[in-house]
């Protein structure tokens, strides 16, 4: 993290997916931010002043000259556009284009994909310790109801073999997807690093949790060329985006 500016405040989480994204979009553009970490699972996401921030009661949230900015691609976007130099997007239409598409299937897809995959390790053991009557007041604290039933099924109904193969099969279209594009550049939107390849960033590399189910990122080798180019750039070490710890 380069020194901290008043003009940027990041609220995030070390290690939620959708935070390293903003994070690294930050450290590419070599400014100063200062950083707010919440802890997710003390659900300080959903304590009332965040919630003034961010009504969902997710993160990241960027401030910018007091005014917050949500969702994670939105962020990337914005500071792209605030902060014009070095340039995160083609300058052409179409191959912004690209990077939208990328965008849009990491939150729709990938972001699920990697929760399904996941949480039942990294959520669950939290969740299911709760009462009934402490269930009940952690959901009540939940804003949007699709992660208010996600916290639910973490407590009381993890989820299943179908539902984590499914995720898999998810994941590993979205390695074919890359496989594909980079056959035309050494990066996700052609020839120039951008926020394509930034918005993939913390999903490949928790690659390594998928290895017991067959998925192996060795097994797309542009893909791998790809990750090894990505992880050699300076500010993906100052964004700190690195495996997540799972419990057994």
């Amino acid at each position: 993290m380069n020194a901290a500016s008043p003009d940027l405040v990041l609220y995030h989480a070390w290690g939620s997916s959708a935070s390293r994204r903003v994070r690294f979009a930050l450290e590419e553009k070599g400014v100063g931010w200062d950083g707010r970490a919440l802890d997710l699972t003390a659900f300080e996401q959903h304590k009332p002043e965040y919630l003034k921030l961010n009504p969902n009661g997710f993160v990241p949230t960027l401030v910018h000259r007091g005014q917050p900015v949500i969702e994670a691609s939105v962020i990337c976007e914005y500071l792209d556009e605030v902060l014009p130099s070095p340039p995160l997007r083609p300058a052409d239409p179409l191959g912004r284009a690209h990077v939208r598409v990328w965008a849009k299937w990491s939150d729709e897809v990938v972001i699920r994909a990697f929760q399904v995959c996941g949480w039942n390790r990294m959520m669950g053991p939290t969740a299911q310790k709760w009462s009934d009557a402490e269930l009940e007041q952690r959901l009540a604290a939940v804003p949007v109801p699709d992660r208010r039933e996600d916290w639910r099924r973490m407590a009381r109904e993890p989820f299943n073999e179908r539902e984590i193969g499914h995720a898999v099969a998810n994941i590993r279209r979205t390695l074919e997807r890359m496989e594909a594009a980079l056959e035309a550049g050494p990066w996700l939107a052609g020839d120039a690093f951008s926020l394509a390849d930034i918005h993939l960033s913390p999903y490949i590399v928790r690659m390594g949790e998928l290895e017991p189910r067959g998925l192996k990122l060795a097994d797309y080798p542009r893909s791998a060329a790809w990750w090894a180019r990505l992880t050699a750039r300076p500010a993906f070490a100052r964004a700190r985006i690195e495996p997540i710890k799972l419990a057994a």
